[in-house]
C-alpha cells in the first residue's frame, strides 16, 4: 500500500472515530438531559432556603439587590427602604419549586432565540437571579428567558430557562417574578388624604415668606397674610388636593437627602393628624422628609407613617412639589393676555376714498 493512501486511511478514521465520539457525546447529554426532565432545577435548594441573605436580578440594562433582614427585605441601594416582601418570598419560592419539564437545545448560537443568551449583553432580552448566602456564596443562579403562553385558557405559562453556568436550556413550568426595576418592588404610595378632610395647610419658605390657610366653611382661605392680592381658589383647592394619592418615585435615607431645601409645609386634617415635609429640590426631582404626629384616633395612622417613612427622603412628582409649597404668587390668578393692537390696512397711494 502507498504512504499516501495509507495516510488517507489514517486520518479518515480518525475523523470517524471523532465522529462517533462527538455522537455518542451528544446522545449521553440527550439522554442525561432527558433523565433529568420532571426534576427540580435546584434540589438541594429548599434545605438551604433559610441561607439565602442577598437576591440579586439584572438584565443587559438594570441590576436590583435585595438584603434580608430578620423576616424583611431591604433595597440597600436606595437607603435600605423596605421591600414588599410577599413578591421577594414568592420569587423564593418559585425557584424552590421549579422544575424542568422538557429539554431543549444545548448550542449556544440558538440560545438569543429563547431568550437565553448571556444577560449582560447589549441587545440580550434575558435575566439573571442569583440567591446568595451571608459569605456570598452562590446558592442559586438562573437565567430566564422567553414566555410560552399557555394555550388553554386559565392554564400554566412555561419560560425557557438555563442554569448559569451550563449550555442545556430547558422549558419549565410556570412563570417567575424578576424583574430588575426596583419600582415595582416598592409599596409607593405614601398616603391618600381627601381635599374636604383638610383643615389648614401652614407655609414656611424662610425669608419672611409664611403662608397659612384655615379651612372656611367648604374652602380654604389664606389667612396669614391678613393683606394680600386676589387669588385664585382653583390654585387654593389645588393645594388642598397635595396630599391626594401621594406617592413616590425613588428613595434615599433622610440623612442624605440632596438638594437645596426649599421650606417646609404642614397639614391639619378634620381626625387630628398632623402630615409636615420639608421639601427639597435637586436639579428636576423634589424630595420630601415626611413626620407625622396624631391624637386620639389619628395616633395609630401617625405612628404607622413614622414607621414606614420616617428615615427616608421621597423623590415625590415635581408637579406635586409645586402644589405643596407655592408661594403666594404662585396663588395668584393668571395673567390675561394684553389685547393685541387693531391696525388698519394702509389705503393704497394715489387712491382716494370713493365718495358717495
Amino acid at each position: 500500500m502507498k504512504p499516501r493512501t495509507t495516510l488517507i486511511l489514517l486520518f479518515l478514521g480518525a475523523l470517524s472515530l471523532a465522529a462517533g465520539l462527538y455522537v455518542q457525546e451528544n446522545h449521553e447529554a440527550t439522554e442525561s438531559a432527558r433523565a433529568n426532565a420532571g426534576q427540580l432545577a435546584f434540589p438541594d435548594l429548599g434545605a438551604r432556603i433559610g441561607t439565602v441573605a442577598r437576591i440579586e436580578i439584572s438584565d443587559h440594562a438594570k441590576k436590583l439587590q435585595l438584603t434580608r433582614a430578620g423576616d424583611r427585605w431591604l433595597l440597600p441601594e436606595h437607603g435600605d427602604f423596605p421591600a414588599i416582601s410577599g413578591r421577594a418570598h414568592a420569587l423564593l419560592t418559585t425557584l424552590t419549586e421549579l422544575r424542568l419539564m422538557e429539554a431543549r437545545t444545548s448550542n449556544p448560537a440558538d440560545f438569543a432565540r429563547l431568550g437565553l443568551d448571556a444577560p449582560g449583553e447589549a441587545k440580550s432580552e434575558a435575566k439573571l437571579v442569583r440567591l446568595l448566602d451571608d459569605k456570598g456564596q452562590v446558592l442559586a443562579a438562573l437565567i430566564i428567558g422567553h414566555v410560552r403562553p399557555s394555550p388553554e385558557p386559565g392554564g400554566t405559562d412555561q419560560v425557557f430557562v438555563r442554569i448559569e453556568g451550563q449550555n442545556q436550556t430547558w422549558l419549565a413550568s410556570g412563570t417567575i417574578d424578576a424583574d430588575p426595576d426596583f419600582g415595582g418592588w416598592m409599596a409607593r404610595d405614601i398616603v391618600n388624604i381627601g381635599h374636604d378632610q383638610i383643615t389648614g395647610i401652614t407655609i414656611d419658605r424662610g425669608a419672611g415668606d409664611h403662608l397659612v390657610l384655615t379651612r372656611q366653611g367648604d374652602k380654604l382661605v389664606v389667612t396669614t397674610p391678613a393683606e394680600h392680592p386676589v387669588l385664585d381658589q382653583f390654585k387654593i383647592d389645588g393645594m388642598a388636593r397635595g396630599l391626594e394619592f401621594l406617592s413616590f418615585t425613588d428613595v434615599r435615607k433622610a440623612d442624605a437627602a440632596p438638594g437645596a431645601k426649599l421650606g417646609h409645609v404642614a397639614f391639619t386634617t378634620s381626625d387630628g393628624l398632623m402630615l409636615a415635609a420639608d421639601i427639597s429640590e435637586e436639579g428636576n426631582t423634589t424630595w420630601a422628609v415626611i413626620t407625622a404626629a396624631g391624637k386620639d384616633k389619628s395616633a395609630a395612622e401617625a405612628n404607622d407613617l413614622n414607621q414606614k417613612f420616617g428615615r427616608f427622603a421621597l423623590a415625590i412628582p415635581s408637579w406635586q412639589g409645586k402644589t405643596l409649597l407655592p408661594t403666594l404668587d404662585d396663588l395668584k390668578p393668571p395673567e390675561k393676555p394684553a389685547s393685541p393692537p387693531v391696525s388698519v390696512a394702509p389705503s393704497a397711494p394715489g387712491l382716494l376714498p370713493a365718495s358717495r
